[in-house]
């Protein structure tokens, strides 16, 4: 079977809905599949790393996705969509868990912070557009989600948990040398790939 155009996103809605109509399996779990590695990702990391948790969110998330498909407008790409659910989906388990609406706010500012501080902006506005935060999480997540897993690993340590280089050469079971240049080079990578979905992502 021919796989999904997803830059056709008006026939991936109307692949999708039909899918979910018509009982066919097969459509549904293809985008599941061409899908899961982002969506996981995405939640791990707002779960403190919590597998069992994000598992099952997950499952929550493409549930909803596939039962409010006619939500669905079909112009914006369906991982900007998705991240909407998974957010809401992943703010309702903390309330649940008695934790404090301030985390509305970290999610706001999770994606924001770390472009700023990996682009060294803290007096700036982003680079050539002033993004939406949805829109920069979208950027971040999906060009986090392509990277080699070493590359996203190092990132998150240094600019999400903000650990030293003598921590992250602990945590990677390497040299602090060697954690450097890896740092660098998944920077780097990072910071090409944004440049590059910034100009030409339709977000």
């Amino acid at each position: 079977m021919e796989q999904l155009d997803t830059t056709d996103f008006k026939t991936l809605q109307a692949e999708l809905e039909a899918g979910v109509k018509n009982g066919d399996d097969t459509v549904l779990q293809r985008f599941y599949n061409e899908y899961f590695d982002f969506v996981y990702r995405y939640v791990l990391c707002r779960v403190e790393y919590n597998h069992a948790d994000a598992e099952e969110l997950v499952e929550e998330i493409f549930f909803q996705t596939f039962r409010d498909i006619k939500q669905y407008d079909g112009v914006q790409p369906p991982c900007r969509w998705m991240l909407g659910i998974a957010r809401n989906r992943i703010i309702d388990r903390y309330r649940r868990k008695g934790r404090k609406p301030v985390v509305e706010l970290l999610f706001s500012q999770f994606d924001e912070q770390f472009a700023r501080r990996l682009f060294n902006l803290e007096a700036q506005e982003l680079p050539d557009t002033e993004m939406e935060r949805s829109e920069l999480a979208v950027i971040v997540e999906l060009i986090l989600s392509q990277l080699p897993k070493d590359y996203e690993r190092v990132l998150r340590l240094r600019y999400l948990e903000d650990k030293p280089v003598k921590e992250l050469a602990a945590d990677l079971n390497t040299t602090p040398k060697a954690a450097e240049a890896l740092l660098f080079r998944a920077r780097n990578t990072f910071r090409d790939a944004f440049r590059i979905a910034e100009k030409n992502l339709a977000f």
